[in-house]
């Protein structure tokens, strides 16, 4: 099993596309998270639709996210813009979590547990 962490605004800053080139800053608190979590002994993949397209921007996109990743000592790590059934959880910040088999939000939940 394996932990998807995106990459733009969770990973790392992003205030908006700037070009395939321009990465943000590591989010300090996630960057400490992910290597715990590899210190632990799990594993971690980088899920991004940077790379999503294919060809030449995707090869390029890739080329830079693992520069960044190579430089703050992640570059061992997969990265993909393929949802696969190995991921037992996904860190995103767009994500809206949906209790399983129900269709309700975890807000929504939570609401009615605490009204």
């Amino acid at each position: 099993m394996a932990i998807a962490v995106d990459f733009d605004g969770t990973l790392v800053e992003y205030n908006g596309f700037k070009g395939i080139e321009h990465i943000g800053e590591p989010i300090q608190p996630m960057m400490d998270r992910v290597h715990k979590w590899i210190a632990e002994g799990k594993e971690v993949c980088i899920f991004t639709a940077r790379v999503s397209e294919g060809g030449d921007d995707a090869a390029r996109a890739e080329h830079y996210i693992r520069a960044f990743l190579m430089k703050h000592g992640l570059g061992h790590l997969d990265v993909t813009a393929t949802k696969h059934k190995k991921f037992q959880e996904f860190w995103d910040d767009r994500a809206v979590q949906v209790e399983h088999n129900t269709g309700l939000t975890i807000i929504e939940i939570i609401q009615r547990e605490y009204p």
